[in-house]
């Protein structure tokens, strides 16, 4: 974690709460570079103990000594007050500046411990040469309690005349009129096809939940997915099909569409065939082919784009065209289950090509530092992380 002097004193300044607007920014961009340093950052301002008495000693400073001493002087001798035995006043008087001067040595331990004071090294910090495609199973969690850990060699999922592997293996059988709901959890490395009830196909990223019933209604066809998927829709004009993702709700005859909600912050949606009506928030829009909607901060908004840029992952390949080294490194660490850290300010930097994802990440790596980039891989306390700068 990046914790230079500057920034120490921006934290200090932080909870005085006396930032001025660029500092704000400065501290905002530290925030930015990491996770760690949000966590970081939140856990120090949980410590309540720590920042009232913070607080309370830039009071003290902002006053003259003499209000300070006569104040110190009071509360110490309330408190002394509601003891059984009386003190002597002039012992009292003795003790205020030695009672000052522990104040002030407690307070300032206080805040070596949590600001000043170095990080310690981390021993469980172990450096990594490269990292293979995790070989997880997928899984699928039944709505009567029964939970399934996939078997990869078999392929899709078909759900028609009961659940079961393209090599027609039987996973859960199906009583009919039953509502039955599978929730599908896929590995970091890994894809899942799955055919559902009604003939529609869905491709599932690495790292994403789908949730789906074995049998659709009569009236309804609803599905929800957290993370990335492709949907080939069989069509339908008289039961829509309809996908929730992240606070919005994607309405479909029959088309082919991509939903990527990696992101809380902003999802996308992008159509490929037909068209579909998409809303969020009370807001409403219709995309056709070659356009991708966006819901950023509770807006919608759409545009057109070449659609094999966000649907490459389908053939399992890594696609870049003209992408920032940010959003291209958020989509490798996805897969490869990394942490990405940067050590410092990296350049505006844009990528093109395309990589094929069964590649191990050193190979991956390789081919990015073609364009000065250079990376540290480690894991500390389980979690794999790469660490970029240039």
């Amino acid at each position: 974690m990046r914790l230079t002097e500057d920034i120490k004193q921006l934290i200090v300044k932080c909870i005085k709460g006396n930032l001025s607007p660029m500092e704000k920014n400065a501290l905002s961009s530290w925030l930015a570079e990491s996770p760690t340093h949000g966590i970081y950052l939140d856990d120090l301002l949980q410590k309540e103990d720590l920042v009232r008495d913070l607080r309370q000693r830039i009071s003290l400073e902002e006053s003259d000594a003499t209000d300070w001493s006569e104040r110190l002087k009071t509360k110490t001798l309330a408190t002394i007050h509601t003891q059984e035995k009386p003190i002597r006043i002039n012992r009292i008087r003795r003790l205020i500046p030695y009672a000052a001067a522990l104040f002030c040595i407690v307070l300032a331990g206080l805040i070596y411990q949590f600001v000043w004071k170095p990080s310690a090294p981390n021993t469980n910090r172990i450096v990594l040469h490269d990292v293979e495609l995790p070989n997880n199973h997928a899984e699928i969690r039944l709505s009567n309690g029964k939970v399934i850990q996939l078997d990869n060699g078999k392929g899709a999922l078909i759900t028609s005349g009961g659940l079961k592997y393209a090599d027609g293996s039987l996973i859960q059988s199906i009583v009919p009129n039953t509502d039955l709901i599978a929730t599908v959890n896929t590995a970091a490395g890994s894809m899942l096809q799955i055919t559902l009830a009604d003939g529609s196909e869905v491709t599932l990223n690495a790292k994403t939940s789908f949730k789906y019933p074995l049998q659709f209604a009569q009236d309804q066809r609803l599905v929800e997915v957290d993370g990335e998927a492709y949907f080939k829709i069989a069509k339908n004009k008289k039961v829509p099909f309809r996908v929730k993702s992240n606070g919005q709700l994607i309405e479909v005859t029959g088309t082919e569409f991509n939903v990527n909600t990696y992101s809380k912050q902003k999802s996308s949606t992008t159509l490929v065939e037909g068209s579909i009506n998409l809303s969020a928030n009370g807001q409403q829009i219709q995309l056709k082919p070659n356009q991708q909607a966006t819901l950023s901060s509770g807006r919608l908004s759409q545009k057109s784009v070449d659609p094999y840029n966000y649907i490459a992952w389908i053939d399992n390949k890594f696609y870049f065209n003209e992408t920032d080294l940010h959003t291209a490194l958020q989509v490798i660490g996805q897969w490869y289950d990394l942490q990405i850290i940067y050590k410092n300010n990296i350049k505006e930097t844009y990528l093109y090509g395309e990589i094929q994802r069964t590649k191990s990440l050193s190979e991956v790596l390789k081919i990015l530092k073609r364009s000065n980039i250079q990376f540290e891989l480690i894991q500390e306390d389980g979690v794999r992380k790469l660490i970029v700068s240039n």
